[in-house]
């Protein structure tokens, strides 16, 4: 029988087992870190790593669900009249990214691949970017996918820079730049 929940000690092996792959991904790319380097810095056996995990990738994908899962979830009602509530919203995605740069570098880094970019762009779709509602579908894909991939830029940019704005002012920039895409 699964457990529904995992216990304190998973929770603490696949922990220390993902800052071990996070730590390995500053300095090398996926394709070059076995898992015997994993789990060597992890300080835990190899048959503990695939006990959780099939190989690097596979742990990878889940440090990328994780990160994904913490972000604070966009508003469910994107209109005129609620530009504050999205502005809050996009304002705390922003802080979350600033508490957790050295994750986002790494995620972002050419060592991880693009997987996360393609991910955090379709987070970005489903809730952070407005569209128009009165465009056909494909419009309305195609403006979200220029919009969610500029901001994508921006956040690099942001946070490569060391935050010269605050997380309230490049929310105000990404709203007010998509405005303009959409009007």
């Amino acid at each position: 029988m699964v457990e529904e929940h995992e216990n304190r000690r998973i929770r603490m092996t696949k922990r220390l087992i993902k800052d071990a792959l996070l730590e390995l991904l500053e300095y090398d790319e996926l394709s070059n870190i076995s898992v015997t380097a994993v789990c060597k810095t992890a300080d835990v056996h190899r048959s503990t790593f695939y006990k959780y995990y099939g190989d690097t990738a596979d742990l990878l994908r889940e440090i990328e669900q994780d990160f994904l899962d913490m972000i604070p979830a966009p508003p469910q009602i994107l209109d005129q009249q609620n530009v504050n509530k999205l502005l809050d919203a996009t304002t705390a995605f922003f802080d979350f990214i600033k508490q957790n740069e050295k994750t986002f570098l790494i995620l972002f880094s050419e060592n991880a691949g693009n997987c996360f970019t393609s991910c955090l762009v379709e987070f970005l779709c489903s809730g952070y970017v407005p569209v128009d509602e009165n465009t056909d579908e494909l419009n309305e894909r195609l403006t979200q996918l220029y919009i969610a991939n500029g901001t994508v830029g921006m956040m690099r940019e942001w946070v490569n820079s060391g935050f010269p704005v605050s997380s309230r002012k490049i929310a105000e920039m990404m709203y007010f730049l998509s405005r303009k895409l959409i009007t």
